[in-house]
This record gives C-alpha cells, sequence and structure tokens, in this order.
C-alpha cells in the first residue's frame, strides 16, 4: 500500500511546454490526499518558485531545503561566514556561478524553529565537521551534494515508511536517486534513457503514471 508520493516538478507535475499544473494533475493529488497519501513535491527550485497546490511537503534546492505542514522538518543550515567567503572566493577563481537565496524569497535562509515532535535540525551540512579548514569545506563540496534520493531516504526514516510504500516520479538526473529508491518509480516518457533505467516503467505524465500503479482510475482521459 503506497503511503507516500514525491514528484519531480517540472518536467513532470509541469510537462514540458506547459507553464502551470494542469487541473488534472491538481485533482490528482486531492485525490491522493483523500485516501490518506502524503504528496510530496521534489524540485531543483527554491521553494518560492513552486506554485502553492496544498503539497504535504516540499523538496527544494534539490534536497537543502525541506518543509511541510508540520508534520516534520528536515533542513539544511547555514555555512559559517568564514567558509562562505571561502566558497564564494573558489568559485570566483573558477569561474563558477553561486546562487545565494535570499532572505525574504525562501526559508534556506530563514528557517524553521525546531519543534518537539517528529522533527530533525541539521545544524550544518551533514558533510562538515565542526571544525573546518578551507581545504576542508572545497573538498567536501566537490565531492558531495545534495541529492533527492539521500534526502527521500532521510524522510522516510523520520516517517518510518518502508520504502515498499513509496512511489516516485522524475525526468531528469537529478530524479536518479530518488526514481532508485522508491517501491514503486516512473520515468517520464521524454527522459534519458540512463533515467529511465532506474525507474521500474515509463509514463505519459504524472495521470499516467499514477494511474498505472493503482493509485487513480481514468476513462478516456478523464478522473474518475
Amino acid at each position: 500500500m503506497i503511503q507516500i508520493v514525491f514528484m519531480d516538478i517540472d518536467g513532470t507535475l509541469i510537462p514540458y511546454g506547459q507553464q502551470e499544473i494542469s487541473r488534472h494533475a491538481l485533482k490528482a493529488v486531492q485525490l491522493l490526499q483523500k485516501q490518506g497519501i502524503l504528496v510530496f513535491g521534489v524540485t531543483g527550485r527554491c521553494a518560492g518558485q513552486v506554485p502553492e497546490i496544498g503539497f504535504d511537503g516540499l523538496i527544494s534546492y534539490d534536497g537543502a531545503c525541506i518543509q511541510d505542514k508540520g508534520k516534520m522538518i528536515l533542513e539544511k543550515d547555514f555555512f559559517e561566514d568564514q567558509e562562505l567567503d571561502w566558497i564564494m572566493k573558489d568559485a570566483r577563481e573558477q569561474g563558477c556561478r553561486v546562487v545565494l537565496a535570499g532572505e525574504d524569497e525562501d526559508p534556506v535562509q530563514n528557517p524553521i524553529q525546531e519543534a518537539a515532535q517528529g522533527k530533525v535540525r541539521l545544524k550544518r551540512p551533514w558533510l562538515l565537521p565542526d571544525d573546518t579548514m578551507r581545504d576542508q569545506v572545497l573538498d567536501a563540496l566537490e565531492h558531495r551534494t545534495f541529492d533527492k534520493g539521500i534526502v527521500v531516504a532521510r524522510i522516510l526514516n523520520i516517517l518510518r515508511i518502508p520504502a515498499g510504500s513509496v512511489m516516485a516520479m522524475g525526468d531528469g538526473f537529478n530524479d536518479m536517486g530518488m526514481l532508485a529508491a522508491a517501491g514503486i518509480s516512473a520515468a517520464m516518457k521524454e527522459a534519458p534513457l540512463q533515467v529511465q533505467a532506474c525507474a521500474n516503467f515509463t509514463a505519459d505524465g504524472v495521470l499516467d503514471a499514477l494511474e498505472h500503479a493503482g493509485l487513480i482510475a481514468m476513462s478516456n482521459g478523464t478522473l474518475l
């Protein structure tokens, strides 16, 4: 029995060439929730760029920030000021682009406080020790990154949901870990072959994937 569904947004919940979530996809999300199934949006976008459709949880920045509706929170805290200076200086020297969230636009810069029930707070990125030198910070960032699959696994551990009760769907290379971690997974038909190989089946959109998994019923393209 599926207890939670993780949905990539761009290219999955919002198909290629479209700008908004269709009313049918929105209704499908609501139908899942009426069945008691949690629905999490999973995206590389910042949270402020995600349409508000009533997700039970939202994983943004590919896992660097996780929000919910009071059930739980798993969040990345800030780098030390000196560490951030090292990162920015190294990025400039290598010609790399660095994107920082603004305080008024994204909760990464306005962290939710730890609550008493079922919540986890990571003081600093888990890939860094408490005391770091410049080379340690840059080496850690070079060899590790936030990953949708790692974050999904952490959320499942907190909620005590087994992998067999999870469905995931996506279309990009950053979805591969998430698809591989789920008991049932669907790659969109436009996804690269490497991404499709991580999923149980391919689907023509979210509705097709959910119908294939037996979570919704369709008739002539209409939800029943």
